[in-house]
C-alpha cells in the first residue's frame, strides 16, 4: 500500500497557483489561443486577461492540448524516485489529456502511474483532486484514494447557467441547434455535465429563476445524501450571485463550502459570464476527514 503520491492533473481543473504550489500539485497546463496568438495556460496569461481580451476585444479562444514533448518532460520528473503518481485528469471525451497522459507514461514507468478519467471539468475536477489533498496529507493508501475518488465521481453534479451558448457552439462543444436555446428573450441556459460532456439541462426565465433551479437541485441533493461538499463557482463575481451564496450558506449545511471562481480552460469555451455548482458526497470512510476541517 502506498502512502506517498504525487498529485497530478491538468487545465481542466480550476484553482490558484498558491493552491497549487502549497500542496505541491503537478500541472499539464492547456495551451490557450486567443485570436492568432498562442498562450501557456497559468504561465503567461491570467484568467483576468482572458476575460478582458473576450469581452472588450471580442477575441475568439480556443484551447488545445500540451505538445508531446511537455507530457514527456512532465510525467519523467513527476516519476522520479519511484514514487506513485496520482492523474486526476479532464473528461476524455473532453479533451485527449487524459489519453495523453496514459500513452506518455507507458513509455516511461507505467506500473507507478494511475491516470483517472474523471469524466468532469473545472470545479468538478477540484472536488476531487482536494479529496485526494486531504487524504495525502492524512497519509491514506493512494489505493484507498482511488477507490474513493471513483465512487465520489459517481454521486459528483456539475451546473452552470450561462448567458449564452454562443462560445460553446463557436467551440464545437454543443451543436448549432442546441446553442439556439440561449437565444430566447431572457433566456438563461444551464449546463450539466452528463457522461464526461457539457449537455442542456435547463432554460431558466432569467437569473434569479436560474438560481431557484440551483436551490432545488442542491436540496433535493443534500436530502439524499447527508455528508457533502458544496462549491459554487463564477466567471466573473457579481452582486446577485454573492447574495445567492449568503442564501446557501443559511439554508445548507455541507461539510465543506467553497466559494471558487472559473479558470481560463472553462471560460475560454463557455464565455465568461456564467455561475454554477459543484456537488459531491462524501464517502463514508472519509467522513472523518472532513470534520477537522
Amino acid at each position: 500500500m502506498t502512502k506517498s503520491f504525487k498529485i497530478m492533473t491538468d487545465s481542466g481543473a480550476d484553482f490558484d497557483l498558491d493552491y497549487m504550489k502549497k500542496h505541491n500539485i503537478i500541472l499539464i497546463p492547456t495551451r490557450i489561443m486567443i485570436d492568432e496568438v498562442e498562450y501557456i495556460d497559468r504561465e503567461n496569461i491570467t484568467k483576468e486577461e482572458i476575460i478582458d481580451k473576450m469581452i472588450n476585444d471580442k477575441a475568439k479562444t480556443s484551447t488545445s492540448v500540451a505538445p508531446p514533448a511537455e507530457f514527456h518532460r512532465i510525467i519523467s520528473e513527476a516519476l522520479e524516485n519511484n514514487e506513485k503518481v496520482l492523474y486526476i485528469a479532464i473528461s476524455s471525451k473532453m479533451s485527449a489529456t487524459y489519453q495523453n497522459g496514459v500513452l506518455t507514461a507507458k513509455k516511461i514507468k507505467p506500473e507507478n502511474f494511475i491516470a483517472i478519467d474523471t469524466g468532469t471539468v473545472s470545479w468538478g475536477m477540484t472536488l476531487l483532486i482536494d479529496h485526494a489533498v486531504i487524504r495525502r496529507e492524512q497519509g491514506i493508501p493512494v489505493e484507498q484514494v482511488v477507490e474513493e475518488i471513483e465512487e465520489m465521481m459517481n454521486n459528483l453534479k456539475l451546473f452552470f447557467m450561462v448567458d449564452t451558448l454562443e462560445y460553446l457552439r463557436r467551440g464545437g462543444r454543443i451543436g448549432a441547434a442546441k446553442s439556439l436555446l440561449g437565444k430566447l428573450i431572457n433566456a438563461k441556459p444551464v449546463l450539466a455535465l452528463e457522461d464526461g460532456e457539457i449537455v442542456p439541462a435547463h432554460t431558466a426565465k432569467g437569473t434569479d429563476a436560474g438560481y431557484e433551479y440551483f436551490i432545488e437541485k442542491i436540496r433535493k441533493y443534500s436530502e439524499e445524501y447527508e455528508n457533502y461538499v458544496l462549491a459554487l463557482i463564477y466567471g466573473v463575481d457579481h452582486p446577485e450571485f454573492q447574495e445567492f451564496g449568503n442564501r446557501i450558506k443559511k439554508e445548507f449545511k455541507p461539510m465543506k463550502l467553497i466559494y471558487g471562481e472559473l479558470g481560463a480552460n472553462i471560460i475560454s469555451h463557455a464565455g465568461p459570464y456564467l455561475d454554477g455548482f459543484g456537488i459531491m458526497k462524501i464517502p463514508d470512510s472519509a467522513i472523518e476527514a472532513y470534520k477537522t476541517k
